[in-house]
């Protein structure tokens, strides 16, 4: 069973054109290389491309269609995600205000232990519901889902490859000395706005399935 060429170069052009859309996964990078070493970085990224793997081979197998048919399903996991990146956001947001409220006080660090931070990772690819269904639409529209499983699994693979490469890189440029020094000399100011971003993903989220039962 050899790849299906076309279909394949047709699925990663268009993958490369999506992998540097901003999105959770790639600001809990960011904010793990400017807060952690390389490391912490490391362990998250093996858990957010399991997660995304794991939305690819699910995608593969036709789970999101199995969910767009049960609606009370589908909103349930779409508020599970939103609330975990509004809970993730909020307390960022936190201790960006209490750093504001204690300028004097110097900054509390805290090593996460292996598991917290693989964990981390793993829950924020998991919490973008929605890529599992863009995953669907995107493999549909390109000829992955009629392909056969070898085709397939080279897709599932080119998702890993771009997305560690690219999240690699944007780890790179932002443990430079310039990046992590404007970080530290704006720390609070910087927590809350990754904390916004953060909670405006996860109420974008839920506000995209909740939108659909009005």
């Amino acid at each position: 069973m050899g790849l299906e060429h076309q279909v394949l170069w047709a699925f990663t052009l268009l993958w490369l054109a999506i992998v540097p859309t901003p999105g959770a996964n790639s600001l809990l990078i960011v904010h793990l290389a400017l807060t952690s070493g390389w490391r912490s970085v490391a362990i998250a990224l093996l858990g957010n491309l399991l997660g995304v793997a794991s939305y690819a081979l699910a995608t593969l197998l036709g789970l999101a269609w199995l969910i767009a048919a049960a609606p009370s399903v589908r909103l349930a996991i779409y508020g599970l995600g939103g609330v975990y990146l509004l809970w993730v956001g909020t307390r960022l947001a936190q201790r960006g205000l209490k750093r504001v409220q204690a300028e004097s006080t110097p900054p509390e660090v805290r090593a996460a232990s292996v598991a917290s931070t693989f964990a981390r990772g793993l829950l924020t690819a998991l919490a973008n519901v929605q890529a599992l269904f863009f995953l669907a639409s995107i493999f549909a529209s390109v000829g992955v889902l009629s392909a056969n499983l070898a085709t397939g699994l080279a897709a599932v693979a080119i998702i890993i490859i771009g997305n560690g490469a690219y999240l690699t890189l944007l780890a790179w440029l932002m443990q430079k000395p310039a990046a992590r020094t404007f970080y530290s000399r704006y720390q609070p100011s910087m927590e809350m706005g990754f904390g916004a971003l953060f909670i405006l993903f996860g109420a974008r989220l839920v506000a995209h399935e909740w939108a659909g039962w009005f």
